[in-house]
C-alpha cells in the first residue's frame, strides 16, 4: 500500500524469470494465475482491458481487436503460438464446467463474475511473494512492463523498438516509454555503480 500523495513505481520481470513463473504456475495447476501472468505479458494490455476480454474474443483466433478503455484507441493484438497454447490449455480445463460459456470473461471468480483490478493486484502481489519472484512493487503494471522490456530487448534495445512501444502503449513520447519500462532509471543506477 502506498502512502498518501506518494507515487509508487513497479518494475517489469526478466523474460526468463516470467517464463519460469509460468512453468511453475502451470505445474501447480494454478490455471487462472497462469493465464493472468501469460496474457498480461504476451498482450501488453492495461489490466482493465485484460479483465474485459471474453473467451469468444480470443479462443481459436489468430488476432483480436481491443478498444482501450483509457484512450479509446483501437488496438489489434496478434496471438503468438505461446499465447495460443496458454489460452487453449486453460479453456480446455474450464470448458464443460457448470456455468461456463464462451461469453464468460477470461478472469472470473467462482460465481463467474469478472475480477476487479484491486483483486488482481492483490493476487499478483501474493503470487510474486509465494513464488519468490523479486520485483519492485509488483502489480498488474509489472506484466505490461515485462512485455515492454521484452520488446525492447528483442530488438537489441533499439530506438525503433521504443517508437513501436510508444505507439502500442499510447504514450505521448519515447521518453515516457523509456521511463515506463525503467530504461532511464536503470541507466542512472548504472552510472552510480560504475563510478
Amino acid at each position: 500500500m502506498s502512502k498518501l500523495n506518494s507515487k509508487t513505481t513497479c518494475s517489469g520481470l526478466d523474460w526468463n524469470q516470467m517464463l519460469g513463473l509460468l512453468h511453475r504456475l502451470k505445474k501447480d495447476n494454478r490455471l487462472q494465475d497462469y493465464l493472468l501472468v501469460a496474457t498480461g505479458c504476451y498482450f501488453g494490455l492495461r489490466v482493465k482491458d485484460l479483465l474485459n476480454l471474453q473467451w469468444s474474443h480470443v479462443i481459436d483466433k489468430d488476432e483480436f481487436h481491443v478498444t482501450e478503455s483509457k484512450t479509446g484507441k483501437k488496438r489489434l493484438i496478434t496471438l503468438n503460438v505461446n499465447a495460443k497454447e496458454v489460452l487453449l490449455h486453460v479453456h480446455k480445463s474450464r470448458k464443460g464446467k457448470r456455468g461456463f460459456s464462451s461469453d464468460n470473461f477470461l478472469f472470473v471468480n467462482r460465481w463467474n463474475e469478472k475480477l476487479t483490478i484491486q483483486y488482481v493486484n492483490r493476487r499478483l502481489h501474493d503470487i510474486f511473494s509465494e513464488y519468490n519472484v523479486r520485483v519492485g512493487n509488483g502489480s498488474s503494471h509489472t506484466l505490461r512492463k515485462t512485455f515492454g522490456k521484452r520488446v525492447w530487448e528483442m530488438d537489441n534495445q533499439s530506438e525503433k523498438s521504443l517508437v513501436y512501444l510508444s505507439e502500442i502503449f499510447s504514450h505521448s513520447s519515447i521518453n515516457t516509454t523509456k521511463r515506463y519500462i525503467g530504461i532511464i532509471q536503470a541507466n542512472i543506477e548504472n552510472i552510480y555503480l560504475n563510478l
